[in-house]
């Protein structure tokens, strides 16, 4: 049976444990019982394996993680979270595992993390607790608001003060509402975060100065400002309170001391292209993009081409393996192209591959598992909703500096093998890497015939060659990997990995990681479905919910969707209790649309709009025609009316007759047709007599020549 970290194992109902760390060397796994408060415990590989063989435990499938999202979270919920990750990460910086499962190691570090952040240490167990019950993600220690108070009810604002009362001053003094929140924000953006640099002191008592001042007086021809009673302004411990919960050090740093300053000085710490990969398999995964050589055309109409795709990589430093990819028609550098690469990267293959036609097997391609640390380059994992994101999975990113591509020149020559194996076989190839062409020669971009499923397919099988069969010459191997005679092949240095270096690759539900990453948008509940990218949707939940009757009678309501750019068929949103996604697939109708990705949906939208301008321009033009040609015959009626009018005739007689009008006119029409096509008939037996006439005239003229031939030929 094979382990992996964060497995649950299941004994009876008051007893489940989860997985933390697998000691190879000595056949030790270090468990967490999920109901009891106590530390980590150890057992032995073959108890563990014989509990589950003979039946005494079994594999659950894990449901406890919390899958709220970044936007979904209170102020108070994430400072919490924010500091419990920060004590966390203060512990695991100076003790790792499994060292941190022993007393000896852990208690040293706790009573000095104890001393950093002033409290207790019953309080950092509760988080590292909670922490490794919650599967090492960063949201396992947001606390348990859910808990308390009444779910969506209005909670009433007390007059009462709140907080300690004061020791030396008998002013109760003000609670800090939302306007008085809004005055601390604007305080600080005026006179805190700017180059002025000053101290937070004296942002607080300008603030006071701005929005505290209650009246001014004229003294010696000066204006002296009065404040506002004591009991009404806010203190600087208040002020400073509110500080740290709504401070951005990268914010603070950049906007007081330069941009500059903090990537210098205070940006996250970076290795070279290989550090801390040797640690094992998944230890270090770096990412990057670029734009590949290639133009490609709509898988629509293979007339329209649409540019060159993004190919995205994610590789494992240790093994050089390939983990994830995507290809897209998104901006370079953008958001949603890194997300689905680092979705892929986490993700299980088969399904993946299957989906563009290939067939493969879990040993074909056999990642899917989380990483420690992510290096990328500052374009592609910068900005807070990335990086909450990122590691709300419990993964550390780290940024290259940049300019720096020998940061990462493992992934760089991974892009340039790939181009050179694509190159000398596909058309609409760029030549020499430039969109530069000489006078008079052909443009490659005219040859383009790949779409972006079978441009993807043959990045696909690249991929697969050179992580089972490409031979890494310069992969530097150690003594243990010489001995043991591994090829120096990605899957085997993988396979080696796992069984010597790393121990357990860490897993997450893809459930998890897809909210986590997956890109969000706003869809529009309407009567003919949920309109989402100019394309409609429905389900049955959505059915069963009365959603589309709901909106034809109250009117449409936006919901929050999550999406795959890669393919829009599907749509997700999560549920009202937070628990899981729900899905919406395109309408059948709509099915011309599926299994495209939305960047070229954009680029056939555009397409479909151009044309739809021109054919507005002929309806137009044809419309006037139209409506010249109508005046014509109405302006042709009235003078016909005009010049048959009878002036003898009552307005009274004109009406009076109308029905017995209209049936005289229907017994004249029927009379019109009648001998028009008695007419009809006639000359069509007139044609056919003269045709007959004339056919009989043939004839007699034939035999004549005929006789006459025949005399000559008897004389």
């Amino acid at each position: 049976m094979k382990l992996v970290e964060n497995m649950l194992i299941k004994y009876n109902e008051k007893k489940i444990i989860r997985l933390l760390y697998f000691d190879k060397f000595h056949g030790n796994i270090f468990v967490i019982d999920m109901f009891q408060d106590r530390w980590p415990y150890m057992m032995t590989q073959d108890d563990l394996t014989e509990d589950i063989e003979e039946s005494r435990s079994i594999l659950i499938e894990d449901n406890i993680f919390d899958i709220a999202r970044e936007s979904n979270l209170t102020a108070a919920e994430i400072s919490k979270r924010d500091f419990a990750w920060e004590v966390v990460s203060y512990v695991f910086m100076n003790v790792d595992e499994p060292k941190i499962f022993f007393s000896k190691y852990r208690t040293t570090i706790i009573n000095e993390t104890s001393d950093r952040y002033n409290i207790s240490f019953n309080t950092i167990k509760n988080y590292l607790l909670r922490y490794w019950k919650g599967g090492k993600t960063k949201n396992s220690l947001l606390p348990n608001y859910y808990n308390c108070g009444g779910k969506g009810k209005e909670k009433g604002a007390s007059k009462s003060k709140r907080g300690r009362p004061r020791k030396y001053d008998k002013n109760l003094g003000v609670n800090v509402d939302d306007n008085m929140k809004k005055i601390f924000i604007s305080g600080l953006n005026k006179y805190y975060y700017n180059n002025r640099q000053n101290s937070l002191k004296t942002a607080y008592e300008l603030t006071i100065r701005d929005y505290f001042v209650k009246d001014y007086i004229t003294k010696d021809n000066k204006k002296i400002p009065i404040l506002k009673d004591s009991s009404k302004i806010p203190t600087y411990n208040q002020f400073y309170y509110w500080y740290r919960k709504f401070n951005n050090e990268k914010k603070e740093i950049s906007q007081r001391y330069g941009e500059r300053n903090f990537y210098q000085n205070y940006r996250s710490i970076i290795g070279n292209s290989t550090s801390d990969g040797g640690l094992g398999p998944s230890t270090l995964y770096q990412i990057d993009s670029t734009i590949a050589d290639v133009y490609l055309v709509s898988s629509i109409d293979r007339n329209l081409i649409i540019g060159r795709p993004v190919l995205y990589l994610v590789i494992d430093v240790y093994s050089r393996m390939i983990v994830g990819v995507n290809v897209t028609l998104e901006s370079f550098n953008s958001y949603v192209g890194a997300m689905m690469a680092l979705v892929n990267a986490m993700t299980s293959k088969v399904d993946y591959c299957k989906k563009y036609g290939i067939e493969i097997k879990e040993e074909d391609w056999p990642v899917s598992c989380v990483p420690r640390r992510i290096l990328a380059d500052r374009g592609e994992l910068m900005g807070k909703q990335i990086e909450n994101a990122i590691k709300n999975l419990g993964i550390t990113i780290q940024n290259s500096p940049p300019y720096r591509a020998d940061y990462k020149g493992i992934i760089e020559q991974s892009f340039r093998g790939m181009n050179l194996k694509l190159k000398p076989f596909v058309d609409g190839a760029v030549i020499n890497g430039k969109n530069l062409r000489e006078r008079g020669e052909r443009d490659y971009r005219l040859d383009a015939n790949l779409t972006l499923k079978e441009f993807t397919q043959i990045i696909i099988k690249c991929i697969l060659f050179h992580n089972n069969h490409h031979v890494l010459n310069d992969y530097v191997t150690n003594e243990m990997m010489f001995e043991a005679n591994i090829e120096k092949v990605p899957i085997k240095i993988w396979e080696y990995g796992i069984q010597n270096k790393r121990g357990m690759l860490r897993k997450l539900p893809e459930e998890i990681i897809k909210i986590n990453l997956l890109p969000q948008g706003e869809a529009s509940v309407t009567p003919r479905g949920v309109l989402f990218n100019k394309l409609l949707y429905a389900s049955d939940y959505a059915l069963e919910e009365y959603w589309f009757q709901r909106a034809r009678i109250n009117g449409n309501w936006k919901i929050n969707v999550s999406y795959d750019p890669r393919n829009l068929t599907n749509i997700y949103f999560l549920t009202d209790n937070g628990q899981g996604f729900k899905k919406l697939t395109l309408l059948d109708y709509l099915s011309k649309y599926k299994d495209i990705e939305n960047a070229e949906l954009d680029e056939i939208f555009k397409n479909e709009k151009e044309l739809e301008r021109k054919s507005k321009d002929k309806e137009l033009q044809k419309k006037i025609m139209l409506f010249d040609e109508i005046e014509k015959i109405v302006e042709e009626a009235r003078n016909a009316a005009n010049i048959n009018k009878d002036s003898s005739i009552s307005k009274t007689q004109k009406l009076k007759g109308i029905r017995e009008n209209n049936e005289m006119e229907k017994e004249l029409y029927k009379k019109a047709i009648i001998l028009e096509e008695d007419t009809e008939i006639s000359l069509d037996e007139n044609i056919n007599d003269n045709l007959e006439s004339n056919k009989q005239d043939k004839f007699d003229l034939f035999r004549q020549i005929q006789k006459e031939s025949w005399g000559e030929n008897d004389g």
